[in-house]
């Protein structure tokens, strides 16, 4: 079910999701409501609004954290890409120092693998995957790498910070696909199990149309929240990240180049 709401366009799995909360919502309403009409106790209602407070509060605060993680991770994420580009770019700028000429084949293989970041990382990460093509390019590169032999201090100094920046080129990489491979926080499913509560205990009000309808926008407001939760869990899927440095980086390069 995850992944089906995680593969529909946005919008669509924002509605879904949304839809799907009020529905569940209110049928829990409803059953609750016809359950507590049974008993004309005072007790037993206040008992039941006092506990839909606090569990309110509870549910709020699981939200407030899982949103939280999933936001934070993003952070990272973006932040590993940034760099990724920025180690990319280094590269290029310390290989045209080094040699334009001898290295110039070592350029192409950078423009290359930002080339096949775009066009075959991105979506094979939604799959939990990393591309065939750029692990093929990288293997070039480094290779290439272990056969530029350096002719002077100055190129032994450049070529060190060359090697550096391809190793983090490749740490960045693999902390993207460890990011791809991240669950959704386990505050979801307890957070679903509170609504459940919630509506439940809500049922002490008996299901008269403006009770109805602050069920539904309660639950629509949950549902989007969790929806956002849920794809942002998983940025290579849903929302979250794009690969917009590594195109912008593919323009500079080449512009450069000529």
């Amino acid at each position: 079910m995850l992944n089906f709401l995680l593969s529909l366009p946005t919008w669509s799995g924002c509605i879904l999701a949304m839809t799907s909360m009020a529905i569940f919502g209110l049928a829990v309403h409803f059953v609750s409501s016809s359950l507590f009409a049974k008993y004309k106790s005072d007790n037993v209602k206040d008992a039941a609004l006092t506990l839909f407070g606090v569990l309110a509060i509870l549910v709020s605060l699981l939200l407030s954290l899982a949103f939280g993680d999933v936001i934070s991770d993003l952070v990272q994420i973006r932040n590993a890409v940034e760099r990724e580009t920025l180690a990319v770019n280094e590269a290029y700028g310390y290989l045209e120092l080094y040699d334009i000429e001898k290295t110039s084949g070592i350029q192409t293989l950078l423009v290359e693998y930002a080339q096949a970041v775009v066009e075959e990382d991105w979506p094979d990460l939604a799959d939990d995957r990393l591309s065939p093509r750029t692990d093929r390019v990288h293997r070039q590169i480094t290779n290439a790498l272990i056969n530029l032999v350096p002719n002077s201090p100055i190129q032994e100094k450049l070529y060190n910070r060359i090697m550096d920046e391809i190793d983090l080129m490749s740490d960045y990489r693999f902390m993207r696909f460890e990011n791809a491979l991240s669950a959704p926080p386990v505050y979801v499913v307890v957070i679903v199990f509170g609504f459940f509560i919630q509506m439940t205990c809500y049922g002490a009000y008996r299901s008269e149309a403006p009770v109805n309808l602050l069920v539904v926008f309660y639950s629509l407001f949950v549902g989007l929240i969790l929806y956002l939760i849920l794809t942002l869990s998983d940025p290579f899927q849903g929302i979250g990240v794009e690969p917009t440095n590594f195109e912008i980086l593919i323009e500079k390069l080449r512009s450069a180049s000529g």
